[in-house]
C-alpha cells in the first residue's frame, strides 16, 4: 500500500511540476481574433453575450444570434460599447436555429455583411436546460431538448464545414504567399456530458452527443488540413485555410437561465449538484476565451470541471500535458465519486420513494 501511494505522488509531482511553472514561459496566441468576423448563436444573454462582449474588446467584428428580437437588440448594444475602434462591425440576427435553413441563411447574411467573406469563427452558445427525469419528461419534451442542444449546432457547423471546405476565389499575391490563419469551430458543451447526474436526462443526452460530434469532426478537419499541405491536391480544390474544432464544457452559470432550471430541478439533482458552485457567465467566457488562445481542445472552466473532463477523457485528443494530469486525478476521484453517487440515488428511493419532481410537488 505504501509503495502504491508512494508511486502515485511521485507519478503526481512529475504531472504538477511542469503545470506550476507554466505561467513562467510566454506562450503563442492560437486565438487571435483583432479584426476577425465572428458568429456566436445564443448571445442574447449568458455566456454568449459575455463572449460577444470581450471578444468585441479584443478587436472582432461580431454578429450576435438568437430568436428573441427585444433581447437581440439589447445585447447589441452592449457587444457595441465594448469595442475599442469604430471601425468595429457589429450585427444581430433573429434566426431559429433547431430549423436547419436557418444556419445557411445565417452564414449568407452574414457573408454579405462582412463584405463577401466568410465568418472566421463560429461559436454555438445556443440551447437550454429542462431538466427532468426521463420516465417524467413527455416525448415532446425530450426532442424539444435534442432540437435546441444538439441539432441546432449540428445544423450549423454542417452548413459552416462545408463553406470552410471551399477553395478561395481570389487572392492577392502576399496572401498567397503567406499562411493564412485558421478558423475556428467552436461548440458549448457541459460537464454534464462527462459525469451525468440524475434530473437532466433530456438535456445531457444532447450535451453527449455533441461531444461525440466535436471529437469526430476533429478527425475530419484533419483531413481537409492534411489536404491543404498535399502536392497531389490542385490548388484549385484545396480549403482556403486550417480549420479548428473546439469543445467548452463549463458547469453552472450564473443568469436567468440557471434560474428557470432551478425552477424545474427535481429536488434529488439539487442534492447531486450541490458542489456545483454556478459561475458568473462574464468569468466562464474569459476563462473559456483564455484556453482558446491557448489552443485548447477540450475546454473546462473551473477545478471541479477539471476533474470531472479528467475522469472521462476516453478518446478525445489531449491538449498537453496539463490534460494528463487531470485524466490521471480524475481517474482517481472517480472511484469514490461514481460509488457515493448511486448510493445517494439509492437512499433517496429508500427515504423518499417515487418523488422525483422538485421540492413542494
Amino acid at each position: 500500500m505504501m509503495s502504491l501511494f508512494l508511486t502515485l505522488l511521485i507519478a503526481s509531482a512529475i504531472l504538477v511540476l511542469p503545470v506550476l511553472t507554466m505561467p513562467f514561459f510566454r506562450s503563442r496566441n492560437y486565438f487571435v481574433v483583432d479584426g476577425r468576423t465572428i458568429i456566436i448563436t445564443g448571445a442574447s444573454q449568458g455566456m454568449g453575450l459575455s463572449a460577444a462582449c470581450q471578444l468585441a474588446s479584443k478587436g472582432a467584428n461580431v454578429a450576435i444570434v438568437a430568436r428573441d428580437v427585444t433581447k437581440l437588440e439589447s445585447a447589441l448594444e452592449q457587444v457595441r460599447a465594448a469595442a475599442i475602434r469604430p471601425a468595429q462591425k457589429f450585427i444581430s440576427l433573429s434566426y431559429d436555429l433547431t430549423k436547419p435553413e436557418s444556419s445557411k441563411l445565417i452564414l449568407n447574411e452574414v457573408i454579405k455583411w462582412n463584405g463577401g467573406q466568410p465568418p472566421d469563427v463560429v461559436w454555438c452558445c445556443a440551447g437550454y436546460a429542462l431538466p427532468s427525469f426521463l420516465a417524467d419528461a413527455s416525448v415532446e419534451a425530450q426532442r424539444v431538448q435534442m432540437d435546441t442542444v444538439y441539432w441546432s449546432c449540428a445544423y450549423l457547423a454542417h452548413a459552416t464545414i462545408n463553406l470552410w471546405k471551399r477553395p478561395a476565389s481570389t487572392l492577392s499575391m502576399s496572401a498567397a504567399n503567406s499562411e493564412p490563419p485558421a478558423r475556428h469551430l467552436i461548440f458549448t458543451s457541459s460537464a454534464l456530458a462527462f459525469f451525468p447526474i440524475a434530473g437532466y436526462t433530456p438535456y445531457t443526452v444532447g450535451k453527449v452527443a455533441m461531444r461525440a460530434l466535436a471529437d469526430s469532426l476533429n478527425q475530419e478537419v484533419a483531413v481537409y488540413n492534411g489536404a491543404r499541405r498535399s502536392l497531389s491536391v490542385p490548388a484549385a480544390e484545396k480549403p482556403a485555410t486550417d480549420m479548428k474544432i473546439h469543445i467548452i464544457f463549463p458547469m453552472g452559470i450564473q443568469g436567468a437561465g440557471l434560474d428557470h432550471e432551478n425552477s424545474l430541478k427535481p429536488e434529488l439533482t439539487v442534492l447531486l449538484e450541490k458542489d456545483d458552485v454556478p459561475q458568473p457567465a462574464d468569468e466562464v467566457a474569459r476563462r473559456a476565451i483564455a484556453s482558446l488562445e491557448k489552443g485548447e481542445y477540450m475546454i473546462t472552466t473551473m477545478f471541479l470541471g477539471h476533474l470531472m473532463k479528467g475522469s472521462a477523457m476516453g478518446g478525445s485528443v489531449r491538449s498537453g500535458i496539463v490534460d494528463y494530469l487531470w485524466n490521471f486525478l480524475g481517474s482517481l476521484v472517480v472511484l469514490f465519486v461514481a460509488p457515493d453517487l448511486m448510493s445517494k440515488c439509492s437512499k433517496w428511493g429508500k427515504d423518499r420513494g417515487l418523488h422525483t419532481g422538485p421540492k413542494g410537488e
